[in-house]
């Protein structure tokens, strides 16, 4: 039987989710994905509007 540890870290792109580590990274600091879309302003926008209280999808 394997143990298979979920990472700590959360995941700034899909908010409320965990870092799954969908891209080769050890974390969300070295994630493409976290650099592309927090380096670009309409995409983290984007995040920030998602990660507002009353969003749906946000509880």
């Amino acid at each position: 039987m394997t143990s298979e540890r979920r990472p700590d870290e959360w995941c700034p792109v899909r908010p409320g989710e965990p870092c799954t580590l969908c891209q080769a990274a050890t974390g969300p600091q070295d994630c493409p994905l976290v650099y592309l879309v927090m380096s670009d302003d309409e995409l983290r926008a984007g995040v920030q509007r998602f990660r507002r209280p009353g969003h749906p999808g946000t509880g």
